[in-house]
């Protein structure tokens, strides 16, 4: 039987969703360097153009290139696809556009567990990418069951999903690459079998048991009566998501949230190759750093924002957050000139405690701005703004660390000063 469905629900459809979406961080390094190797697959075919024209060019610098290429081809279609989802769960609800979302998701990493080749590896990761409405729909479901005076710590506990989901998924992916499944199942290799088809089974399996669970327990959070409110007529192309009817508040938010993520995307898909290149961090260590980042935002977003984020003010609490992008930025760019585990972990440090900040206290914001019955609509606009920068982000700043490994990161330091300066301008129109 159904039960009612508080944040409690909401946190744990995040929570496990996200550690199967994240199991990939620490791979991408080994995965393209895998896929390189093959002759003739898609991925050695793209990257001949590339050697013919930087013939001396590490192999990690190029990995990284392609790496962008891949994180920038999920993120477009999420971009695409975010105020879709949330403006299909305004009018129909959250628990089916969460169904659906589901379903697509488990069926995505089931293609990655076969995916021998690049090309269907690809496919996998543009399906996992459209279909990825859970998100969206997940803070509009916040906003169905918190008010006004209580959203930020709402908006925290999704943070906080987020931050939990970040330190298992990437410490199990690291950890599940070494349990090698094509060489325990051999005849199951022509069919597509590879070295990271553990940790897709598992992505698959934890995809699986979420959609159940929905399916089973989890009680729609948008009344009949709050449905169809807005006009859903309007158009859902995702280019107007900074010139749509919502208040200019929303606009400002979003801005901010896809400057955000265009330079923090960029440095999460950057980041496992400068670990490797550098410090010469395996899978299992790569893992680990990812989940150290995942740990110090959820610290903060549970010891910080969830308690006391009313009183300090949520304008606040996201200009700190900036400030300190900008020193960890910084702190990562130092390596490629003095390697050092200690620069490393300084950098991951304070930039997981930035990006505690920044994610629930623009959420709350943007949340707050919009009206009651487009909260899946602004949500959606919310997600696809911030998709749209890891759409772009991961390949500038691969293309950054393609130029210099260090160029990634002294773009990003610079970078950050943009939504410092449009919150502080929201904080004092206040």
């Amino acid at each position: 039987m159904s039960r009612p469905s508080g944040l409690g629900a909401i946190f744990l459809v995040l929570f496990v969703d996200l550690i199967g979406f994240s199991l990939v961080f620490p791979l991408f390094p080994g995965m393209l360097e895998w896929y390189a190797a093959q002759p003739e697959g898609l991925l050695a075919q793209l990257m001949r153009p590339v050697d013919a024209l930087f013939p001396g060019v590490d192999p990690w610098q190029r990995a990284a290139l392609f790496g962008g290429l891949l994180g920038a081809a999920y993120a477009a279609l999420q971009f695409i696809a975010a105020p879709m989802w949330g403006r299909l769960s305004d009018r129909h609800g959250r628990r089916p556009i969460l169904l659906i979302s589901l379903s697509g998701s488990f069926l995505s990493n089931l293609i990655w567990m076969f995916s021998g080749d690049f090309a269907v590896l690809l496919l996998s990761r543009l399906l996992a990418g459209a279909m990825t409405g859970n998100i969206a729909v997940a803070n509009a479901a916040v906003a169905d069951v918190t008010t006004a005076e209580n959203r930020s710590r709402g908006m925290a506990a999704v943070g906080m999903a987020f931050g939990l989901g970040f330190i298992l998924g990437p410490a199990l992916g690291g950890q599940l690459a070494a349990i090698r499944l094509d060489q325990a199942l051999p005849a199951l290799v022509p069919y597509g079998l590879n070295p990271f088809s553990t940790p897709a089974a598992f992505a698959a399996a934890l995809a699986g048991l979420n959609l159940l669970w929905v399916a089973l327990s989890f009680r729609e959070t948008l009344p009949p009566e709050r449905r169809g409110q807005a006009d859903n007529q309007r158009s859902l192309n995702p280019l107007l998501i900074f010139r749509n009817d919502l208040p200019p508040k929303v606009h400002a938010v979003n801005l901010s949230f896809f400057a955000h993520t265009l330079l923090f995307g960029g440095l999460e898909m950057t980041l496992g190759f400068l670990a490797a290149q550098e410090l010469g961090l395996g899978f299992g260590a790569i893992g680990l750093m990812f989940a150290g980042m995942g740990l110090g935002s959820a610290a903060v977003q549970g010891a910080l924002v969830r308690p006391h984020g009313e009183r300090i003010g949520m304008h606040r609490l996201a200009q700190a957050g900036f400030a300190l992008h900008i020193l960890g930025f910084i702190l990562l760019a130092l390596i490629p000139l003095h390697p050092s585990m200690a620069l490393l972990v300084a950098g991951i440090a304070v930039n997981a405690v930035a990006t505690g900040l920044v994610f629930p206290s623009l959420a709350t914001l943007v949340s707050l701005a919009a009206p009651p019955e487009r909260q899946g609509f602004a949500m959606g606009t919310f997600r696809s703004a911030s998709s749209l920068g890891r759409a772009i982000g991961p390949l500038v700043l691969a293309v950054a660390y393609f130029a210099a490994p260090s160029a990634p990161y002294w773009l990003g330091a610079a970078g950050m000063l943009v939504p410092l300066m449009l919150v502080r301008r929201m904080a004092r129109a206040h």
